[in-house]
């Protein structure tokens, strides 16, 4: 069969999938095809396709070689390509690179240039540029830094590079709840709150961030508020993924603070997010399961052998469940700061 056609045949399976894994596995497949027969253009397309794919899930495995090659491959070809095709999921990549504790901070500084530069070459503003230095300062824990970039953003055009406006939106009220200002952050979030604003995974991922800091700031009635209008979401959604894990981490905690029923069967839900995935959402995770398991007692799960906590019996001691988790947390702070020059993620679980 020709190889044109072999590849539109994976790229039919690719659409009748439903998991996103199995997508990725069949797209590289695809581009094993295109590879063999040197066919730049289907190479170009299909690794697209799988960055696309796996920015659904928690993890970043095939993304970086896949686009390390888009790039190369576009500037061997200059004037080939057209590379406001791929400057958006070259934002995705930049944030994957901070939250990655293998890669030094030089070159995440150089991947934000690179990024800005082919902004402005392409007709681009900065506005998509300063979003995700907005991120980066959020994983820095700078949070003078973060409203000076979302100051600059605003400053900027909007245009087909710039995050969506619940997104930014949503950057805006997680700002407030980072320095503690809950209140300001309600006022912020109202047209996410009222769904005036909305993407795939907005107003979710916010109303568990209003439900986790409502909690901690003592205001019980407005965190069960902001949990009933998640779970709606969450409910009325059933294409969620693994790309949300952090929120459901948040939403897990609250879960287990106030008893509810469901905490453990959420858990066996989400569990197998953590495994391959990106390194700061495994210590996101591992630190929200700090504070679930840190009290003791013992549960009966089922979740994936694929764990390295797994048990054969279903039976877990959750003081065990603790220290896997806590030697996971503190080994991704340590690398985190280390790369960062600074102590913050450590400082941040010391007291739990």
């Amino acid at each position: 069969m020709n190889y044109n056609l072999e590849i539109q045949k994976i790229l039919l399976q690719v659409k009748s999938y439903k998991n996103s894994d199995d997508k990725i596995v069949a797209l590289k497949q695809a581009i094993q095809l295109a590879d063999k027969h040197n066919d730049i253009d289907w190479g170009f397309d299909l690794r697209l396709d799988l960055i696309r794919q796996e920015r659904n899930t928690s993890r970043c495995n095939e993304s970086f070689p896949a686009f390390a090659w888009i790039v190369q491959t576009s500037d061997a070809n200059e004037g080939y390509f057209d590379e406001a095709d791929f400057l958006w999921e070259y934002k995705w990549m930049f944030c994957s690179a901070y939250r990655s504790a293998l890669i030094p901070m030089e070159e995440i500084v150089k991947i934000g240039d690179d990024l800005k530069e082919r902004l402005v070459k392409n007709g681009f503003s900065l506005r998509a540029y300063y979003n995700v230095m907005t991120g980066l300062a959020f994983h820095l824990r700078d949070y003078a830094q973060a409203k000076h970039w979302i100051d600059l953003a605003h400053t900027e055009l909007v245009d087909d590079m710039t995050n969506c406006p619940a997104c930014e939106l949503d950057t805006e009220v997680e700002l407030y709840l980072f320095e503690g200002k809950l209140n300001e952050a309600i006022v912020k979030a109202q047209d996410l709150i009222h769904k005036k604003l909305t993407c795939y995974s907005m107003p979710f991922q916010t109303f568990c961030s209003l439900t986790y800091y409502s909690w901690k700031a003592g205001d019980a009635e407005g965190a069960a508020s902001f949990f009933n209008q998640a779970m709606e979401e969450y409910e009325r959604n059933d294409k969620y993924d693994s790309s949300v894990g952090y929120s459901m981490g948040l939403l897990l905690t609250y879960m287990y603070e106030i008893n509810h029923l469901e905490t453990w069967t959420i858990f066996e839900r989400i569990s197998a997010w953590e495994i391959d995935a990106e390194d700061i959402l495994r210590y996101h995770f591992a630190r929200q399961m700090m504070q679930i398991t840190k009290n003791g007692g013992e549960v009966s799960l089922t979740i994936s052998s694929q764990l390295p906590y797994f048990k054969l019996d279903g039976n877990y001691n959750l003081l065990d469940l603790y220290t896997y988790f806590k030697n996971e947390a503190m080994d991704l702070a340590k690398r985190f700061d280390a790369r960062n020059n600074n102590t913050n993620y450590v400082t941040e679980i010391s007291g739990i």
